[in-house]
């Protein structure tokens, strides 16, 4: 796995052992999400409506029983090959809020200037051969600040357990 931060970017990629299709039908299927996504010690509900300008609902529930809310819209759709979604975390619970806003700080951001808590997010999937396909995954953010601040929060280490989940979802 590849991780890397870069201007207004945090990129990961990831070579699955499975095909383009089985990969892109757990990005596209709720039932299916709904059992990788979340680092681990989590747990998904997931409502999506997959196309263009379409939406999506999705909630990281923590063993602690804190509700994680996501919502956003499709952008962009090309099956089998990329996913464009935005994504919104304005309703993440207030001590969530209040760390990214401190994480925010620390990284040079000014409070009066935060911005709002989208988040746009591309997924490519390529394939290496019949049997595995790359993932390459581009989160983009509205400064650098807000970049480090999620970077500071752990989204590497989020993404690499939801991953090792998808992974272990693939193989069965």
């Amino acid at each position: 796995m590849e991780t890397q931060a870069e201007r207004l970017e945090f990129s990961m990629s990831r070579v699955f052992a499975a095909p383009v299709t089985r990969l892109w039908h757990a990005w596209t299927n709720d039932a299916v999400m709904t059992r990788w996504w979340g680092p681990h010690g989590y747990t998904a509900t997931v409502r999506m409506d997959v196309r263009e300008g379409g939406a999506f609902e999705l909630t990281m529930h923590g063993d602690d029983g804190v509700a994680y809310p996501i919502e956003g819209i499709y952008l962009a759709v090309n099956a089998p090959h990329s996913l464009v979604m935005e994504m919104r975390l304005d309703n993440h619970p207030a001590n969530w809020h209040d760390y990214l806003a401190e994480l925010y700080t620390k990284a040079g951001g000014l409070p009066e200037d935060r911005l709002s808590l989208r988040v746009v997010m591309r997924v490519t999937f390529t394939a290496q051969d019949d049997q595995h396909t790359r993932l390459d995954l581009v989160q983009t953010y509205e400064n650098e600040a807000m970049r480090d601040a999620f970077v500071q929060m752990g989204n590497a280490g989020g993404w690499a357990q939801s991953f090792e989940k998808l992974d272990k979802l693939l193989a069965g």
